[in-house]
């Protein structure tokens, strides 16, 4: 049974304090978070997928700010893994920043998705109040008390057609949600292969300063490493595999993902992403319903959440 590591890193001590919250090993929920805090107010990228991981992130949050301080919590992406502790991270009041068309499913509550996760301990999430969560349509800048943080949304579909990112320029550090990740399966049924690609030159252009990227998934990682590349190079070869007419092979193409990107976790992703890919270049709709099916039967069943996180069953 694995054991799931929260590594806080701090990239900063004093005002700003920025914090990326590493959660390893990258898999089905397990993903990546972080808070910057300033003399005001403290904001908090993305929360966990269950009430017992988001609560434990809540508490070290508040180690490194104080109970009084008003909470922003601002959500990359409408993805369970990402959204579902929404609720409980708010219960003691503030607020939430997200795109516009994720909005409506976070006020809709946790994503638990039964058909593809067996899980008996998601503990008690709850949605967010709906008035609490906000829409951001354009770059907004969030003054935390000397400390200025920008929150951008990516103008059109990518790894979802609701992403956003956190820069802080001081430190240079990007949180890109799950527009990166690092040695992990990228994840594009609910997205555009095309429209991710268009996201990373986008990334590029918009943010020419990074010194360090937080990932919505895997370990930190810097421009000299190559993130961005690594992630096209992927996405690239995902279209390439998929432009002849007629269907392909979904799943020897899989099997030869696999030998490719032989460290990568969650690799039952890749038959899912080509699937996203080959409906994307054809004009044909993609029901991610059948993709996910896809990944459980790829992964050999329904994924044991109550394993893979250490939980137990109640």
């Amino acid at each position: 049974m694995p054991v799931i590591r929260r590594n806080i890193v701090p990239l900063r001590y004093s005002d700003p304090s920025v914090v990326a919250y590493v959660r390893s090993p990258s898999d089905w929920m397990v993903s990546n978070c972080g808070w910057i805090r300033g003399r005001e107010g403290v904001l908090l990228v993305d929360t966990c997928g269950t009430e017992r991981d988001t609560l434990d992130l809540v508490s070290d949050v508040r180690k490194y700010s104080t109970v009084e301080m008003p909470l922003t919590l601002v959500l990359t992406h409408a993805h369970g893994t990402h959204h579902n502790g929404a609720g409980v991270a708010l219960r003691n009041g503030g607020r939430i920043l997200a795109a516009p068309t994720a909005v409506p499913i976070i006020r809709s509550g946790p994503q638990c998705n039964e058909e593809i996760f067996d899980c008996a301990n998601w503990g008690k999430l709850e949605a967010p109040r709906p008035e609490a969560v906000h829409s951001v349509i354009e770059p907004v800048e969030v003054d935390l008390g000397g400390v200025v943080v920008e929150v951008v949304p990516f103008p059109g579909t990518a790894h979802t057609d609701g992403d956003l990112v956190l820069f802080e320029p001081r430190t240079g550090t990007l949180f890109t949600g799950d527009l990166l990740s690092v040695g992990s399966t990228p994840f594009a049924v609910h997205g555009s292969i095309p429209g991710w690609l268009t996201a990373l030159d986008w990334l590029d252009k918009m943010f020419p300063d990074v010194r360090t990227f937080v990932p919505g998934h895997g370990g930190l990682s810097h421009p000299g490493s190559f993130p961005v590349a690594v992630l096209r190079t992927y996405l690239h070869w995902l279209l390439d595999a998929t432009a002849s007419a007629g269907t392909p092979d979904f799943s020897e193409l899989a099997t030869i993902a696999r030998r490719r990107w032989p460290t990568w976790t969650v690799p039952e992703r890749h038959i899912g992403n080509l699937l996203r890919a080959h409906a994307d270049q054809h004009g044909e709709r993609l029901a991610s319903a059948e993709a996910m099916r896809a990944i459980r039967d790829a992964a050999g069943g329904k994924i044991d959440l109550d394993a893979l996180l250490g939980l137990g069953k109640s």
